[in-house]
């Protein structure tokens, strides 16, 4: 009977230590989502801010009085500018859909394999959608 007894706290106590760890990695993982969430947010709004100050100067110059040197260099950086913001919305569209996946639970699982993509990854590309094995079969590093 005691042996029994012995048995039984110890599974007791196994089983509150699995509970209390869970608990431990479900805080952490949330808190990185947490973290991660706030850094893309913050990105998005930086985007936007620099693609809305850049939209006013290009747009600025076009009331200035134009020779065609002017009217080359005002075009060259409206192409430019065109450039910047398609690359800019890309981002913010791939910032969008990270923070889609932080709502449905799919943040930091890769969507090709369906393996955890590693913390590293996700703290220099927050908004990455493949692990690097599966980005590189990809062959392409904009998602």
């Amino acid at each position: 009977m005691g042996d029994s007894s012995a048995e039984s706290r110890i599974s007791r106590r196994i089983g509150r230590e699995t509970k209390n760890m869970a608990k431990a990695t479900a805080a952490k993982t949330n808190k990185s989502k947490n973290q991660s969430r706030e850094l893309l947010e913050q990105r998005a709004r930086l985007l936007a801010e620099g693609r809305s100050t850049s939209t006013t100067a290009v747009v600025a110059r076009r009331d200035e009085p134009n020779d065609y040197g002017d009217m080359s260099e005002q075009s060259h950086e409206e192409w430019l500018f065109l450039n910047r913001n398609r690359a800019t919305n890309d981002q913010l569209k791939s910032i969008n859909e990270a923070l889609q996946r932080i709502n449905e639970g799919t943040y930091g699982i890769c969507a090709e394999c369906e393996k955890p993509i590693s913390p590293k990854r996700l703290q220099a590309v927050p908004w990455a959608k493949y692990c690097v094995a599966c980005q590189e079969q990809r062959g392409s590093w904009t998602n």
